[in-house]
C-alpha cells in the first residue's frame, strides 16, 4: 500500500511539476506577447510618422510650385518691352503642378488601399507595395522637376541682371 501511494505521491509530484513549468511559459509568453504589442504599436508610430513627413514635404514642394508659377508669370510679363524670361516657360512648372496633383491622387489612393488591406490578397499586397515604391520614385521626380525649374529660374534672373 506503501508502494502505491509513494507512486501516486510521485505522479502528483511530476504533475506539479508540469503544471508550474506550463504557468512559467504562460508567463513568459505573456510577457513576450506584450513586448511584440509595443513593438507594433512603434512600428505603426513610425509608419505614421513617416507618412505626416511626406505629406509635410508634398506640402512645401506645393507651395513652392505655386510660387514658381506666380514668378514666372511676373517675370515672363515684366518688364513689358522685354521680359526676363518667356512666358511660355510658365508651363514647366504648371506642368509640374498637374504632377503633383496626379502624385496626391495616387497617394490617396494608397491610403484608401491601406485601410481596407485585411480584406485584400497576396497579390494585391504586393502591388500595393509596388504602388509605394513608384509612388516614392515620382516623389523624387517632383521635387527634382520642382529644383530644375526653381534653378533655371535664378539662372534667368541672374543672367539678366548682368
Amino acid at each position: 500500500m506503501e508502494e502505491k501511494n509513494l507512486k501516486i505521491l510521485e505522479e502528483i509530484n511530476q504533475s506539479l511539476k508540469e503544471i508550474n513549468i506550463r504557468q512559467k511559459i504562460d508567463e513568459e509568453s505573456s510577457e513576450i506577447n506584450k513586448i511584440f504589442e509595443k513593438t507594433d504599436k512603434r512600428v505603426e508610430h513610425s509608419i505614421n510618422q513617416i507618412q505626416n513627413s511626406f505629406d509635410r514635404v508634398h506640402d512645401k514642394v506645393f507651395n513652392l510650385n505655386n510660387i514658381l508659377i506666380g514668378a514666372f508669370l511676373v517675370l515672363g510679363t515684366f518688364p513689358s518691352e522685354s521680359p526676363i524670361i518667356s512666358l511660355w516657360t510658365v508651363l514647366f512648372p504648371t506642368a509640374n503642378l498637374i504632377f503633383l496633383i496626379c502624385l496626391e491622387i495616387r497617394q490617396m489612393e494608397i491610403h484608401r488601399f491601406a485601410s481596407n488591406e485585411k480584406e485584400h490578397n497576396d497579390i494585391e499586397r504586393k502591388q500595393y507595395g509596388k504602388k509605394i515604391n513608384s509612388q516614392n520614385l515620382y516623389s523624387i521626380l517632383s521635387f527634382i522637376l520642382t529644383a530644375g525649374c526653381l534653378f533655371y529660374l535664378i539662372l534667368k534672373v541672374i543672367a539678366n541682371s548682368w
